[in-house]
């Protein structure tokens, strides 16, 4: 995860043109929405700053991200998530949960994201620092594009947003045979690493999720994006 920078130090989405329209989403629009969240994703590559949207504060991590960029396109993923699992301390499970109670949960079986979806991993991190490949749902990230077997999508590392790769029809190989990158590595590898312990995006896949509008509440959807 990036580091917090001072509470001034703040990226203030552009709010203009697209993001202005999130009102008029109905449901049926998930192909608009599809392409909207997507863009705004791409808007914030290498970015390592809070954001903040809406007079709202987003963290710079991988979840803080993903909020902000939904937040920006009319989606209220964090009340969502808050309304969804109250109780619960991992941002990235919360929104996995969100996911689950207003839109759909998939994952591979020839099924392909669209640009916008969520894309969730385990074990990025070793969140127990008992040195083993037991922590779900650690990172999440925003698909950008699908091309040829291998998802690139967005997600907010130890260095700002970034683009990842995903193929999980090659999961235990970085790069194909004429060198294109196949899976991004996710997890830091140290001398305390495990050789066991996977690395990969598609060794350490969770599941793609996708909000329908449909079954979000229409009073969440009221007046968003000024």
């Amino acid at each position: 995860m990036a580091r917090l920078l001072p509470l001034g130090v703040l990226l203030v989405l552009a709010l203009s043109g697209c993001a202005g329209a999130a009102r008029s989403l109905r449901p049926g629009d998930e192909d608009l929405l599809s392409e909207r969240l997507a863009a705004r994703a791409g808007t914030l590559l290498g970015t390592a700053r809070p954001f903040v949207v809406n007079g709202s504060r987003f963290n710079a991590d991988c979840i803080g991200y993903v909020e902000a960029v939904y937040e920006a396109e009319g989606i209220p993923l964090r009340t969502l998530m808050q309304r969804t699992s109250p109780r619960e301390t991992s941002g990235v499970a919360a929104a996995f949960r969100a996911i689950e109670a207003h839109g759909v949960l998939f994952g591979g079986g020839g099924e392909w994201p669209r640009p916008g979806d969520l894309v969730f991993f385990h074990d990025t991190w070793d969140r127990d620092r008992n040195g083993r490949a037991d922590d779900g749902l650690t990172h999440v990230g925003i698909v950008e594009s699908v091309e040829r077997g291998t998802v690139t999508f967005l997600h907010l590392g130890g260095r700002g947003v970034a683009r990842g790769r995903l193929n999980l029809d090659h999961p235990d190989d970085a790069h194909g045979p004429d060198g294109a990158e196949l899976n991004t590595p996710l997890r830091v590898k140290t001398r305390a690493t495990r050789p066991e312990i996977p690395l990969l995006a598609a060794q350490l896949f969770a599941g793609y999720g996708r909000i329908e509008l449909a079954r979000l509440p229409p009073e969440l959807l009221r007046d968003r994006g000024r």
